[in-house]
């Protein structure tokens, strides 16, 4: 489906010529299966076959690392903003240039030194049983320390990037010490030992292990779609502070690629709208472009407002994030 989505996609987006190189290498966490729809479009209209190259982000970043300036690498493409912080980190990006790209993405998921940008996200959103909370009694991510959710929480473990992540805007709109003990409030409220998965989060909340969770948006959407009586539903906490965290799939320029002009039109083609309407809408995500149209199902979750923070600035705070979570027993 995400394939025939794609090449109509294709027949709007007309702006590349002909090009100087005839292939481009792309490091990615997501292999050739999920890719190579998404990429065949761009090789018929320009003529440039794409490389996908794949393996966990620490595998492609050691490698890159290992690789130096002889690395093949044109473009980078990982799931998480703590990995693309730890890439950047390893100096495995050069900035960007392109005006397409800064007039069709809002400037808060762009890096701002333009290492790279989001191509779309999701909301870090709190999940609750229908059929034993009212909406209404839901508000913050700190406000499920409070007792009265005491053996009510389910999490998933602390040792993933979304967790990570959640836990570095925190510190930034927090400070370490209220993260610290927004973390042990969560501890004494835990129905059970945090989970594996985000997914095993929500199906936890749905059979009553649990009355509400933190998971990500993406993983409630199909769910939901598929049955529209299962019992978990989304609330989007954070709407009268900080807005709802959120965080996304990311994309930049290899620092040793030999093909800036050829991977920029590549960075240009994933920014546009005509390619990030159906590649979100299978991913279950929201699309950054701000043309883009968005899968129904993420629009029945409703509006919410997002974290206006510019994405690169919580990065800094991922390995501090890990490390509070630790001392606040949050295993």
């Amino acid at each position: 489906m995400m394939k025939s989505m794609i090449l109509a996609a294709a027949m709007l987006f007309t702006q590349f010529a002909s090009a100087a190189t005839s292939e481009l290498t792309v490091y990615s966490v997501y292999d050739a299966t999920r890719l190579g729809p998404v990429f065949q479009p761009f090789t018929e209209r320009t003529g440039i076959k794409v490389n996908i190259i794949s393996g966990t982000s620490d595998e492609l970043a050691q490698r890159m690392k290992s690789e130096g300036d002889t690395s093949p690498a044109d473009i980078l493409i990982d799931k998480d903003l703590v990995y693309q912080g730890a890439a950047q980190r390893l100096d495995l990006y050069r900035p960007f240039a392109s005006a397409t790209i800064e007039n069709g993405v809002p400037a808060q998921f762009i890096e701002s030194s333009r290492n790279w940008f989001l191509i779309f996200y999701r909301a870090r959103i709190i999940v609750y049983n229908p059929n034993k909370v009212q909406e209404s009694e839901l508000s913050t991510y700190e406000a499920l320390g409070d007792s009265k959710w005491q053996g009510r929480l389910c999490v998933r473990t602390s040792a993933n990037s979304y967790n990570e992540a959640l836990g570095a805007f925190f510190i930034k709109h927090f400070g370490p010490e209220a993260t610290l003990n927004i973390f042990k409030s969560w501890v004494k409220n835990f129905s059970v030992a945090p989970i594996k998965g985000d997914t095993d989060v929500i199906k936890a909340v749905a059979a009553g292990t649990c009355d509400v969770g933190i998971a990500n948006s993406y993983y409630l959407a199909p769910l939901v779609k598929a049955d529209p009586t299962f019992a978990a539903r989304p609330f989007f906490p954070n709407q009268n502070t900080t807005g709802t965290h959120i965080n996304g799939v990311g994309v930049g320029l290899a620092k040793h690629t030999k093909n800036v002009s050829e991977a920029t039109r590549l960075l240009e083609y994933l920014a546009s709208a005509e390619v990030q309407t159906p590649v979100a809408a299978a991913f279950s995500q929201y699309p950054t472009n701000i043309k883009a149209e968005m899968t129904d199902i993420l629009v029945k979750f409703g509006p919410y407002k997002a974290d206006a923070t510019n994405i690169g600035e919580l990065t800094p705070y991922t390995n501090q994030a890990k490390d509070l979570m630790n001392q606040a027993g949050y295993k």
